[in-house]
């Protein structure tokens, strides 16, 4: 939404907006002149010619029905998005459950390295620059693609890049047959589509003494390229493929590739080290799904040998959590320290599913270690039995705690 908001912007309308809380991305609308109120504000409702709402928007929410009864043109997000990819020659859109963000940013990455200048739209923000939109020319719109709710349906690709498919969001799909058959028909909408990594393959994995990615990129047995990446964790090699099959069938070099590749410095919170007064090793994950966690686990387990590895998950959603039941389990059971903070709701109810503190609960029974918090403070005073230096943080998780940190200088 909120690149959407700065693309807007950009295109020289009058924009402001609405949450129901403070994050970062507010303050960053709110730097750039586009107002966003944390309280309903009815008067703007009435002087605004569109209302685009996310699908995290339930219909008793009262500014959904006053724009309603005001008879105020109404988008869903993913409709608005279809708009403004619509004026594009050539749409390259990024779907999947896990690494879509990722790939999206070193694609735009590429192509801009190449000397296309193209627009992206992305869900998160670029550590480069701290932006998740840019506003280039007209022939390439490179997109982050979402299924919930089937918003990626309002996009036509000229290439779609599917990175993989696990059950997700099952609070609309019901099943993951439904899930499957929204993506099919993605897929048909689109004139060239990536799918799976075929016969491409990351060999000879390492990281350098500061844990950024090396590996040689081979097709079949010939190596097309070795990379040494900016970032760390080794999904990305995967990313990386995607990226470059994408890349080939737009035309651009191997040598532009990796350049791109190369100068491409991540995402924020997609295993993001940061800075913290309070300890040495803080990391930041987005990682919501148990697939996600566990990769994250698996990294700052190789990159930090020897150190105690302090897990913080912060569940998103009660249906998730419900749905994937199981799996998160599996995760959490032999974790050394599991800790959890409590649900971010988004748009649920708790009746919907299961809570971190149910969850915790179930898992005691395989693992006595598991904690509950429900405030930062209380989890901050548990943090103090750990030794400063020889302790890894790994805060995963797409809810609010992230901005907690931030907003009280746990994190820099």
């Amino acid at each position: 939404m909120s690149a959407l908001a700065v693309f807007a912007k950009e295109k020289g309308f009058e924009v402001f907006g609405g949450d129901d809380m403070q994050s970062k991305a507010i303050e960053n609308l709110n730097e750039i002149g586009i107002e966003v109120d944390v309280v309903p504000n009815f008067q703007k409702i009435n002087d605004c010619d569109v209302v685009v709402y996310s699908s995290a928007i339930k219909e008793n929410n009262p500014q959904f029905q006053y724009a309603k009864k005001m008879k105020k043109k109404m988008l869903t997000r993913g409709e608005f998005l279809g708009m403004v990819a619509r004026d594009y020659e050539k749409v390259v859109a990024v779907a999947g459950s896990h690494g879509k963000t990722t790939t999206t940013a070193m694609i735009y990455q590429i192509l801009k390295v190449a000397g296309k200048n193209p627009t992206l739209h992305l869900g998160g923000y670029k550590i480069d620059d701290g932006q998740n939109f840019a506003l280039g020319e007209k022939e390439y719109f490179v997109t982050e693609a979402c299924e919930y709710h089937n918003n990626f349906l309002n996009l036509y690709p000229y290439l779609a890049v599917v990175t993989n498919i696990e059950k997700e969001h099952m609070d609309f799909f019901k099943n993951f047959s439904n899930q499957l058959k929204s993506f099919e028909k993605f897929k048909s909408q689109s004139r060239f589509v990536i799918e799976g990594v075929g016969d491409y393959k990351a060999k000879g994995i390492r990281h350098d003494k500061n844990a950024n990615l090396i590996f040689s990129l081979y097709k079949g047995d010939q190596k097309i390229m070795r990379l040494h990446l900016k970032i760390c964790e080794e999904v990305n090699a995967q990313n990386c493929i995607f990226a470059y099959r994408a890349a080939k069938i737009l035309g651009i070099s191997d040598c532009e590739i990796k350049l791109g590749l190369e100068n491409f410095e991540g995402v924020k919170t997609r295993f993001e080290r940061v800075k913290s007064s309070y300890f040495e090793h803080v990391i930041l994950d987005y990682a919501h799904h148990p697939t996600e966690i566990k990769k994250a686990i698996k990294t700052a387990k190789k990159i930090f040998k020897g150190k105690e590895l302090v897990i913080v998950f912060q569940p998103h959603t009660y249906s998730r959590t419900k749905t994937l039941l199981k799996e998160f389990v599996e995760v959490f059971k032999n974790q050394k320290f599991p800790i959890f903070y409590k649900t971010y709701s988004a748009r649920e109810k708790l009746e919907d599913g299961v809570s971190a503190e149910e969850f915790v609960k179930i898992l005691k029974k395989y693992n006595k270690n598991a904690v509950f918090f429900e405030n930062l403070g209380d989890l901050m005073a548990f943090f103090e039995s750990f030794d400063k230096k020889e302790t890894v943080f790994l805060f995963v998780g797409a809810g609010d705690l992230q901005n907690i940190l931030y907003k009280n200088r746990f994190v820099e």
